[in-house]
């Protein structure tokens, strides 16, 4: 029996649902907690989707509940459509209003056999330590030290997409709205922590949030309030989350050719091997090169990157 609550997030594709709920049963849950949106107003294809996700989450799980009887389920069915910004983050806060820490997992969402297991060890090893906000099974380069660690920790490189897991102590700080980023002193303090660069290239974002509510996204709105916490990120060094949800049904991510999407998914070692609290600076600066530079890389920075993937991406 597997303790650790898991969210699963839910929408309109019952064939996703289903692959990734029957991975999540695999590890035998106790505590398996179910938000999904309301259909669009006046969409009668999402009226049928929905209902037939309903329909897959009453079947595996009734199934389940045959031969494994502590199963507690719940659910969180919304009647109206919030939309996918604010319809997952209310998930996740009634998610979190209920459990103390948890696992947080997409219907897009393929994870490794490990996934799950890595996420809910260090839930607990870290639990207490406020340092870390974050844990993520999700590497976008795929390997990174892997011979060395199963995880490094991060300031900047952890990713939310697909399956992510954290605590209420985290989300607590949680601002849809970004309310906060209208006090001059929050923007002083978030130049202060991300610096100079990073704040010149995120500033125009937050503004737009801020000032042009309600927002389409929520991972935004995380981002900034670990960043205010000032904290840190756990990453597998392998990565072992493939989000399948990459195509014309998805809202944000219609390439089905987008290289962040059905990724390899790897294994990491079970139990996992922990190391001393130090942050992996270069992981960070590759992560920077590779996925939100804005300018165009030089010869030198593109040798560089040759050199550090022949050294640390095995």
């Amino acid at each position: 029996m597997f303790s650790t609550p898991i969210l699963l997030i839910t929408f309109n594709r019952p064939d996703h649902t289903r692959r990734v709920l029957t991975e999540i049963l695999r590890v035998e849950p106790q505590d398996l907690y179910v938000c999904q949106d309301g259909a669009r107003e006046g969409n009668e294809n999402d009226k049928i989707k929905c209902q037939e996700v309903r329909d897959v989450v009453k079947e595996l799980t009734s199934a389940y509940k045959a031969s494994h009887e502590h199963l507690k389920l719940y659910t969180l069915y919304q009647s109206k459509n919030l939309g996918c910004g604010p319809g997952p983050a209310a998930g996740i806060t009634w998610f979190f209003e209920n459990v103390e820490q948890g696992i947080v997992m997409e219907d897009d969402c393929l994870p490794s056999p490990t996934l799950i297991a890595f996420e809910a060890e260090l839930l607990e090893k870290y639990k207490d330590d406020e340092r870390i906000s974050l844990i993520t099974g999700t590497n976008a380069l795929s390997r990174w030290r892997s011979y060395k660690y199963d995880y490094i920790f991060s300031k900047t490189g952890g990713m939310t997409m697909g399956s992510w897991a954290s605590w209420r102590r985290a989300w607590k700080h949680f601002d849809w709205e970004l309310k906060s980023w209208g006090n001059q002193l929050t923007k002083d303090k978030m130049l202060k922590i991300i610096g100079e660069k990073a704040y010149s290239e995120i500033a125009p974002l937050y503004d737009k949030i801020y000032a042009n509510p309600p927002c389409d996204a929520w991972d935004y709105q995380w981002a900034y309030a670990r960043a205010l916490l000032d904290s840190y990120s756990i990453v597998s060094t392998v990565n072992q989350m493939s989000n399948i949800g990459f195509g014309e049904e998805s809202t944000h991510t219609p390439n089905s050719n987008d290289r962040r999407g059905n990724m390899t998914i790897f294994k990491c070692h079970l139990p996992l091997r922990h190391h001393a609290f130090k942050v992996d600076i270069l992981f960070d600066w590759e992560m920077y090169q590779r996925f939100d530079r804005k300018t165009k890389k030089g010869l030198g920075i593109k040798i560089l990157l040759k050199l550090i993937d022949l050294v640390c991406r095995r």
